[in-house]
């Protein structure tokens, strides 16, 4: 069923009602012969690949570099020494200072292969690390004994 939407004056041939944009039937036979081209939008699989590829190469590394510090950390996290499980996620751990755009780098800043934990801790520790040295530096237990 074909109707026009009023606010394009275009002819669209989705249904009646639907949401997001209209398409035309050219746009909507585009996007199919795509799909089907593209299987790894079908298949959670092939999707979780693509998406472990493209994660690795924006932190500047191949999936050669990838296997090999997987392989030299003992295919273990880096930080906590864990091993990873079969399908867990890896974080890239690098450098911010170096490269400061999330999820990127210039792949001279790599410094590990962490855990989710790990890496939440990281950045914890990295945010807060002089707030953290000046309070164990001058704990506030300590005015109570030179009281």
């Amino acid at each position: 069923m074909r109707y026009v939407d009023a606010a394009s004056e275009t002819t669209c041939a989705r249904t009646p009602g639907h949401g997001g944009d209209c398409m035309t039937a050219t746009n909507m036979a585009n996007r199919r012969e795509y799909n089907r081209l593209h299987g790894h939008r079908e298949s959670p699989e092939s999707r979780k690949k693509s998406n472990r590829k493209y994660r690795i190469a924006s932190y500047g590394l191949t999936q050669e570099d990838f296997d090999l510090l997987l392989n030299v950390q003992g295919y273990a996290c880096g930080m906590c020494r864990k091993p990873f499980e079969q399908g867990q996620l890896i974080h890239v751990d690098h450098d911010h200072a170096c490269c400061r755009e999330k999820n990127r780098s210039c792949g001279k800043c790599i410094r590990g292969l962490l855990c989710h934990s790990s890496n939440v801790a990281l950045g914890h520790i990295e945010r807060r690390y002089e707030t953290a040295r000046a309070y164990l530096s001058s704990l506030p237990a300590r005015l109570l004994d030179a009281a």
